[in-house]
């Protein structure tokens, strides 16, 4: 037995000096990385990849298990484009590169970022691009460069916008699964691809006037960079006139067709760097690390933007999913902290949890009723539960193409009986003493009673939900009705009908908050904090000190594919809909932006 205890103590000590040894090393090339990092050279180029998710406050993303699974921090819209704004006031940065090929923001940032680079050239530096290609978003981001370079062996991607969207009923019906839909909105389109094979009439009206209204938008942005016409370019989407770098030249697309490395010899005669020499850039991600960046600020009155981007769900706590017991704690210490005199409820949402929504709702109407202004700023989406939560402030403000709208409801339950009595010769039997007892099992079939009482709470929540849209809106509830049905409808659109106050940015949504609340000065504090562990920090930092200027990832690349990124995604927005409790304020798809 003493042998025992010796062995075990001694296995247990070396553990505990492995892990110190690795925690040593660890902090020692840490130490390392970071310390080479600490300025950047005169004569610098600022460079953008904007291919990567942005979220709208930093590292606010659904969090992966992995410390690894991120090569650097994402950073949030505002910042970058705070940075954007400090590199234009930097004498050591003469320029911004932007090398893009796609991206996976979506059209409401587009539209941001477009507005923040065009605010850059304003300074009299140059935007020049570059891309080995182009998706027709990708397109419209760097078509507000001075001059575009691209490969001889690309193309632009310009066609205009469509959606596909699967259908998996003929599949449900052949393993013998079926779906309990209830819905209220003749345009609540989400439960669709359960219940049908092909798009309703309702749905093919309200995804071919959004996308019309998408592409005027893109349209409108790139006739006013380019010396192209609304004509021309749509008659280019029409033929794919960009398919190949001859064409996309011999159409105005671009402006030269280089191989990178000419592109460089270009930049390095621009700031005359020989030859021979390294070309001096910085990446966004270290430059966010460096530069000089301060809210402009005075006295102890505050505005508080409260971030409410992702899925709105029931429970939970993680960065990038908006949870009602999160957010109800976040908003009431808002609300009694007064020195914040004003809230700007920044939505980039599809929708969730219905009842999520009316708890969110509801805190931000008791913050109202403290006398703060809440002025609502729309981001990519506020679509369904995420107009649920900004219905009721004072002023609402949106881009041109959010997606928003989508007021309505739905509730869906799997029925397996089939699947396990015919497919598996699996049978449930059930004693009971009350009629609803077993509660709406997916093992057994519904009865009418049950159906009734689902399409009843159902209706209930729309009801709610357009009480909510008629009084925060000033709207009659007949106009209320007649406009929500669940239809999607873009930032432009909703303002003709009411449902938004005004087009403009978050910035402007700021103005708004503090004319409202009368502050000529003010500091902004931001909701909700994202806490990293110190551990996961270390290794970012050490990546993030390993990429340099060329921002290239050295650790598990493999988890920052893209691909791997969307089929992870569809896989997560899927499962969330399986394990659905509870009736839907939620947008019929995700659309993903080419």
């Amino acid at each position: 037995m003493k042998s025992f205890f010796k062995s075990v103590f001694a296995s247990c000590l070396g553990i505990v000096i492995a892990f110190a040894a690795i925690f040593l090393i660890i902090m020692i090339f840490a130490a390392t990385s970071m310390s080479t990092s600490t300025s950047y050279s005169d004569n610098s180029i600022l460079k953008l990849s904007l291919e990567e998710i942005v979220p709208e406050k930093t590292d606010n993303v659904v969090q992966s298990s992995s410390v690894f699974s991120s090569k650097v921090e994402a950073l949030g819209l505002r910042r970058i484009l705070k940075l954007i704004d400090a590199a234009a006031k930097d004498d050591k940065i003469k320029g911004i590169l932007i090398e893009n090929g796609s991206t996976s923001v979506g059209q409401a940032t587009l539209l941001s970022l477009t507005e923040g680079l065009k605010k850059f050239k304003e300074s009299g530096k140059f935007i020049y691009s570059y891309a080995d290609y182009h998706s027709q978003s990708s397109y419209m981001l760097c078509s507000v460069a001075d001059s575009m370079f691209l490969n001889p062996q690309g193309g632009v991607d310009l066609k205009g916008f469509a959606v596909a969207i699967p259908f998996f009923k003929n599949t449900l019906d052949k393993i013998g699964v079926g779906m309990n839909i209830f819905y209220a909105g003749n345009f609540k389109s989400a439960t669709e691809p359960y219940r049908l094979n092909e798009m309703s009439e309702y749905n093919r009206i309200q995804t071919r006037a959004f996308l019309d209204d998408m592409k005027d938008i893109m349209i409108d942005v790139i006739s006013a960079n380019r010396p192209l016409s609304r004509e021309k370019i749509d008659n280019i989407m029409n033929e794919l006139g960009g398919r190949t770098a001859e064409k996309s030249l011999e159409n105005g697309l671009v402006d030269v067709i280089f191989y990178k490395d000419e592109m460089e010899d270009f930049l390095k005669e621009k700031l005359g760097v020989k030859k021979d020499k390294k070309l001096k850039t910085i990446s966004l991600s270290k430059y966010n690390t460096l530069a000089d960046i301060k809210e402009e600020s005075k006295g102890k009155d505050k505005i508080a933007i409260v971030y409410a981007e992702g899925e709105i769900a029931y429970g939970g706590n993680e960065p990038g999913v908006i949870s009602d017991e999160r957010y109800m704690k976040m908003l009431r210490k808002i609300r009694n902290d007064d020195n914040i005199k004003a809230v700007v409820l920044r939505v980039n949402s599809p929708g969730g949890s219905a009842f999520a929504s009316e708890m969110i709702w509801r805190e931000l109407e008791q913050i109202k009723a403290a006398g703060k202004p809440v002025i609502a700023s729309f981001g990519d989406y506020a679509a369904s539960g995420g107009y649920y939560i900004s219905s009721g402030a004072d002023v609402i403000v949106s881009e041109p193409n959010t997606l928003t709208g989508s007021i309505g409801v739905f509730s869906i339950l799997p029925d397996a009986t089939k699947l396990f009595n015919d497919k598996l010769g699996i049978n449930f039997d059930t004693v009971k003493t009350n009629d609803l007892a077993v509660g709406f099992s997916p093992f057994l079939p519904l009865s009418d009673k049950e159906r009734a009482l689902l399409q009843e709470s159902t209706l209930d929540i729309y009801d709610l939900f357009l009480e909510r849209v008629s009084k925060g809106r000033n709207l009659p509830l007949d106009s209320t009705k007649v406009i929500a049905q669940g239809r999607v409808w873009t930032g432009r659109a909703a303002q003709k009908i009411g449902l938004v106050d005004k087009l403009g940015s978050l910035e402007d949504a700021i103005g708004i908050a503090a004319e409202k609340a009368g502050m000529d000065a003010y500091k902004i504090v931001e909701y909700p904090f994202v806490k990293e562990d110190f551990f996961t920090s270390i290794i970012k930092g050490i990546i993030q000190g390993q990429n340099g200027d060329d921002d290239e990832g050295v650790l598990l690349n493999v988890a920052n594919d893209k691909n791997a990124q969307k089929w992870l995604e569809m896989a997560r927005q899927a499962q969330s809909i399986i394990k659905m409790k509870e009736p839907q304020a939620r947008m019929p798809f995700i659309v993903e932006w080419n």
